[in-house]
């Protein structure tokens, strides 16, 4: 199996917005009922590290034009572009039963070389909110099995699980979590890594661009999934 790693290249701009919280659990199930919370948007990456060449990766640093294109991979696979991009329903669903979930979408990189993710103990901003969590993408790669097969067009949307080869590409996304209200004043810690298909389209397309924003928000409506479970135990 053959994988590309998508380098962390890390660019956006932060965006705050207020979405209604899409909560349809019971109400035994919904630690935020009738909240207004806050949630942070961020990625993890190694803002100062500088990739070297060795037998196995040949590193090409990326050209302007290529740093320009939003559909070319260096952009398509930008932890903090593909964290600006997750969908506001998904994230809504990490707070069920809230009033309303105002979501805040970070441009600053969590530096791993400085703060490793397990050292987190804090709010990352300096909300007072009652209802507050800050969400990382810690890691986020693509894996293509067969990079040789032919390129077949798929519809996005709902044909993105739908036409998907089992065993074929896939995206792989890494999400941890912390939020308050938690036990005793502390936060709830979550983690998982999870992966979708992705459909064999070509690489630095429009067509691939919309297929790794739909893998991308299954990914966080799967974890989404499991925060809830993991909570109601």
């Amino acid at each position: 199996m053959i994988r590309r790693v998508a380098a962390l290249a890390l660019l956006a701009a932060g965006i705050g917005c207020s979405v209604p919280a899409a909560a349809q659990a019971p109400a035994a199930a919904q630690p935020f009922a009738g909240m207004a919370c806050e949630l942070h948007v961020w990625a993890l990456g190694r803002p100062n590290f500088v990739p070297k060449s060795n037998m196995m990766v040949r590193y090409t640093p990326p050209t302007a034009e290529q740093l320009a294109d939003p559909n070319s991979t260096v952009n398509i696979f930008a932890p903090v572009k593909r964290a600006q991009a997750l969908g506001d329903a998904p994230l809504g669903q990490l707070f069920p039963g809230a009033a309303s979930v105002t979501i805040t979408r970070h441009d600053e990189v969590i530096d791993m070389d400085k703060t490793p993710i397990n050292a987190i103990k804090a709010r990352l901003t300096p909300s007072t909110a009652p209802c507050y969590g800050d969400l990382v993408l810690a890691n986020m790669y693509a894996i293509f099995p067969n990079p040789d097969a032919p390129y077949v067009m798929y519809g996005l949307g709902g044909g993105l699980l739908a036409s998907a080869i089992a065993g074929g590409d896939r995206l792989v996304m890494d999400f941890w979590l912390q939020q308050w209200p938690g036990t005793k004043g502390k936060p709830q810690v979550f983690r998982r890594k999870n992966d979708t298909p992705l459909p064999h389209v070509r690489p630095a397309s429009v067509e691939m661009a919309a297929a790794v924003k739909d893998s991308a928000d299954a990914n966080l409506a799967i974890f989404a999934e499991t925060v809830a479970a993991k909570r109601a135990k």
